[in-house]
């Protein structure tokens, strides 16, 4: 039964090997992305990864998500501009408004005190 299913994959191979070649790769991709997919899900549920210490990379819509602050509060809170399209980082908000970035990293951390997030 092997000999048979060895011999016909060698069949296969010389007929069309790109291919087999194409399938061999999709294959380790698909093993690929199903291994990171599944870690990166194991990550995400971790309660500690949420509730990192406040950083310039992060966004109104990560901080609220992390600490379970509505939206409608993050923004008036750290008074993102308007006309700030995207997504943008506390850096980006900070150079928006003119003002260095601790200023901005202290008044999210209050309002993070103020909500009753920080732990």
């Amino acid at each position: 039964m092997l000999g048979l299913m060895l011999d016909t994959a060698r069949k296969l191979a010389r007929r069309h090997p790109v291919l087999l070649t194409a399938f061999a790769l999709a294959l380790v991709a698909t093993v690929f992305f199903s291994a990171r997919m599944a870690y990166f899900a194991a990550h995400w549920k971790d309660p500690e990864f949420h509730m990192q210490e406040p950083a310039t990379w992060m966004t109104p819509r990560y901080i609220s998500h992390a600490w379970h602050i509505p939206p409608e509060v993050v923004k008036p809170a750290l008074q993102v501009p308007d006309d700030l399209a995207g997504r943008p980082t506390l850096e980006a908000i900070a150079r928006a408004r003119g003002v260095p970035v601790a200023v901005v990293m202290a008044e999210l951390e209050a309002l993070i005190a103020s909500q009753g997030a920080a732990e």
